[in-house]
């Protein structure tokens, strides 16, 4: 009991530092510090990939009181949430996606796969829904670094809902048996996971220096990916239609070169008569 209550104390006390006011709809992981300095850093990445991609319809799903379809061109926009949100333009489970098939241009999923129950059964659902050619984007944390390791643990980790932490070979595993084609990935937040704006703000010197670490410091991972689909078309038998060709059929009355023939050798056989009876 007194434990929770002073998790409860702490977290409200790293939440007052913050030097942003913390709103009735922000969620408790973006009213920390350190979840907004992770959304930060992933929206400009959201907003340049979603500006790319054109088509009909494109899909949000998760962070409701971030609109990462902004820069979006397409005239259809949904806001798929996990949980009640005054923003989202529909509330069910990542699981279950209520699109048709093939109806979707474009899917964003930041931290979902680590918040739902089967990430397997989503990515199968939004292979579903997207078109071919269509596009994937989502992010997640890593577990094999030092933002992974506060994320298993702590208040961090009931903040943001994580449910189980996968990494991005795993995650490129499950994309490629479902037929996705990973186009561009890279890796974000090299900084240490310091609940704190100032010592965040202080750190920008390990996020210069961890671009040029391959992405072993990225304490979150982005994955584009493309469904690609192989234009194959089925051949039926057509049994009416003879699969042969018809100048190689052997037709019951005789062409024009037989009829010849033909006549060529009753001609010898004529003359080899008149021959005989000469004699």
């Amino acid at each position: 009991m007194f434990n929770r209550l002073f998790d409860h104390w702490h977290f409200w006390e790293l939440t007052l530092q913050s030097s942003q006011p913390v709103s009735l709809n922000t969620t408790a992981f973006e009213a920390m510090a350190l979840g907004q300095y992770i959304a930060q850093r992933e929206i400009p990445l959201y907003a340049q990939t979603v500006a790319d991609v054109f088509g009909f319809h494109a899909l949000q799903i998760g962070w409701p009181t971030h609109d990462l379809l902004e820069h979006c061109r397409m005239p259809y926009k949904h806001s798929l949430q996990l949980a009640a949100a005054p923003n989202a333009s529909l509330l069910c489970e990542s699981e279950f996606l209520p699109f048709a098939e093939h109806s979707v241009d474009l899917v964003c999923m930041p931290h979902v796969l680590e918040q739902c129950a089967d990430p397997q059964q989503t990515l199968r659902e939004v292979f579903r829904v997207l078109v071919p050619e269509g596009t994937l984007m989502l992010t997640g944390v890593t577990p094999v670094s030092v933002l992974g390791m506060r994320a298993r643990v702590g208040q961090f980790k009931q903040a943001g809902h994580f449910e189980r932490l996968f990494t991005a070979w795993r995650i490129r595993d499950w994309l490629n048996v479902l037929g996705f084609e990973i186009v561009h990935s890279g890796s974000l937040i090299h900084a240490l996971p310091v609940n704190d704006p100032l010592w965040l703000a202080r750190q920008s010197c390990l996020e210069r220096w961890g671009r040029h670490t391959c992405g072993m410091t990225g304490g979150v991972y982005f994955l584009i990916a493309k469904k690609r689909v192989l234009n194959a078309r089925l051949l039926k038998p057509e049994w009416k239609k003879s699969p042969l060709n018809h100048a190689l059929q052997v037709r019951k009355g005789q062409s024009s070169i037989q009829k010849q023939a033909q006549k060529q050798l009753e001609c010898a056989d004529v003359d080899s008569t008149m021959d005989r009876n000469v004699r």
